[in-house]
């Protein structure tokens, strides 16, 4: 929602200010100009960016206007582990084969929506479950969480990065406009005033365009792409820290109070909020 906000707080700035100068906002409505700025900047991305990386901005574009993860997020994931890892203390690690092997089936975690519509966190900590339950060596658990946890964090960096490419592509892309619209203009010479001067202005808009879509719009949807995806890194960290302390034979309780270390401050449950949280659960 703040992200929505934000946006049209830039388009009322800029086009307020044009507005209270004299301008004529319908002068800013030029069809050519859209297309040479928008036709240069997608296949400029077509050219250089992977089929997977692509559908990877596509799929998370929606999360730039979404609110994001907020402490009851983390405390939920907190408390969450909580209960497979009393579960597991008091019935063995068999007892948490099938929340591993069928997650949305668990009772534990359909108790949980929100972890379940993460389908990376859920796999992410499903896969270190079911290795556990398979009685494989902890320290072979560890690197394959650290492995994982490396590939997820290299994958979600090309994602914003792409959206940052086009924000700087795009003010030097408005002066390619900007210049075909001189070529048109210089055409055009011998023409009246008034004529002449929609097309300098037509020319202008390129630059314009270029300028505002790059620092209006797309380097602050980069900026917000990478500023969830480090919330989402971080909620993988809150679950790797909490099963590496249980694995290594901590009490669940002890467990979740190493898991919430994991939180930025911003975000992180008080350790009473805590400990409430966990007993009613």
């Amino acid at each position: 929602m703040l992200s929505i906000i934000g946006l049209f707080v830039v388009v009322a700035g800029v086009l307020g200010g044009f507005i209270m100068a004299g301008g004529n906002p319908l002068a800013l409505v030029q069809p050519s100009e859209f297309i040479t700025l928008g036709g240069a900047a997608i296949g400029g991305m077509l050219v250089s960016t992977p089929p997977y990386v692509l559908k990877g901005v596509m799929a998370n574009f929606g999360k730039i206007f979404k609110a994001g993860k907020s402490t009851q997020d983390f405390l939920d994931l907190l408390v969450m582990q909580y209960e497979l890892y009393n579960k597991v203390r008091k019935e063995g690690i068999l007892a948490i084969e099938q929340d591993a092997n069928s997650p949305e089936n668990s009772s534990i975690f359909k108790k949980y929506p929100n972890f379940l519509h993460d389908h990376a966190a859920v796999d992410f900590y499903c896969d270190a479950l079911r290795q556990l339950v398979n009685g494989i060596d902890a320290n072979a658990i560890d690197l394959s969480i650290d492995i994982d946890l490396e590939s997820h964090e290299k994958e979600t960096h090309l994602f914003p990065q792409v959206l940052s490419q086009i924000a700087d592509a795009l003010p030097g892309l408005g002066i390619v406009a900007a210049v075909l619209g001189i070529v048109v203009t210089m055409a055009h010479l011998d023409a009246p005033p008034a004529e002449l001067g929609h097309h300098i202005a037509s020319a202008l808009v390129g630059t314009f365009l270029g300028i505002l879509t790059a620092y209006g719009f797309f380097t602050p949807f980069g900026n917000k792409m990478s500023a969830v995806f480090v919330e989402e890194e971080m909620a993988l960290e809150c679950l790797a820290a909490g099963f590496r302390a249980f694995s290594q034979g901590l009490a669940p309780m002890v467990a979740i109070e190493v898991a919430r270390k994991a939180v930025f401050h911003s975000f992180r449950p008080g350790l009473t909020e805590l400990n409430n949280a966990a007993k009613k659960g």
